[in-house]
Formats: structure tokens, sequence, C-alpha cells
């Protein structure tokens, strides 16, 4: 897996890693990016803290081919236990805790989904606009109370589960 260490304003900036992370050897991590204890990064993943910083902390799952990055002056802050599914980005937003991000879904900068919140596949969230604790984003707008929360965190645990079974293989497959 690239862990690419880049110069930002005169200073070398690595990803700080916790080890008990497992990242698919086609991830690709590169620049000021922060990663708490448990997460697990799916192949194809890519997470950009060249223009900002990306701070993640723990138990997060991130799905195959889905893009976590900055915007020149927007750091993007991924709190606890969110699930980012397969091919969504996270661009200069702010995540808080047992979130979903669904398939292909968009964040821009700005964004706010709080705690229990839900963004639903393929879904766009435009600069500005805010996901409220407990509530759910499907399409353009808000659409009411997320009360799949039970659901998906099966959903998180599992993808979790696989990932660390992963990580703890003997050999490579």
């Amino acid at each position: 897996m690239p862990i690419i260490p880049i110069e930002i304003n005169g200073e070398i900036k690595s990803p700080k890693i916790d080890p008990s992370c497992w990242i698919s050897d086609s991830a690709c991590i590169i620049g000021d990016v922060t990663m708490g204890a448990d997460n697990v990064v799916y192949q194809g993943v890519i997470i950009r803290g060249d223009f900002a910083k990306v701070d993640i902390g723990a138990k997060n799952v991130f799905q195959d081919a889905c893009i976590i990055n900055t915007a020149e002056g927007f750091k993007t802050t991924i709190g606890d236990n969110n699930l980012i599914g397969f091919g969504a980005i996270v661009h200069g937003a702010t995540l808080g805790n047992n979130t979903v991000v669904g398939i292909r879904s968009v964040l821009m900068i700005t964004v706010t989904a709080e705690n229990d919140s839900m963004v639903g596949a393929t879904s766009f969230v435009g600069m500005g606009k805010k996901v409220p604790a407990g509530q759910k984003w499907i399409g353009r707008e808000l659409k009411g109370e997320n009360t799949q929360g039970k659901m998906w965190e099966l959903g998180r645990q599992s993808w979790r589960k696989m990932g660390h079974a992963m990580k703890n293989q003997k050999e490579k497959p």
C-alpha cells in the first residue's frame, strides 16, 4: 500500500496510521493524514491530505474506491465508527460518529454530517449543507429521521471484521 509523504509549505507531512488498522495493498494514503485505531481501508481507496489535513478517528470502514480529500483551506474530519460506501467522495467535509455515507455519494466542502446521520446512495450534499444528528439525506435534500442505525451498525461490524481477517492472514492469497 502506498503511504506517501509530501512537502506542504516547506514541511514534510507523512501519514500517521495506527498499527491496528488494516489497509489494502491497493489503497493510497498521501500527506497530512492522521488515522486512529481499528480502521479498515479497502481496495482502491484514496485518502489525500495535500491541500489540508485529514483527521480520521477510530473504527471506520472505507469501502472500495472511495475518495477522502481536502480543498485549499478546508480540512476533512471523520469521527468514529462511520461507514463510507463504495465510490463515495468526502471532499473537505466533516462526519460525526456512527454515520453512513452511501455508495457513490458526494459530500462537498463545509458539509457537516452529524452523529447517527445517513447520506443515502448516490446522494449529493452541496457546499455548506448540514445533515442533522439522527437524520437522513436522500438525493439532494434532507428526508427525515434515520431509523436504520442498528442495521448499519451490523454492516460496519461485518465489514470491519472482514478487513481485520484480511490483515491477520499469514499469507497473501
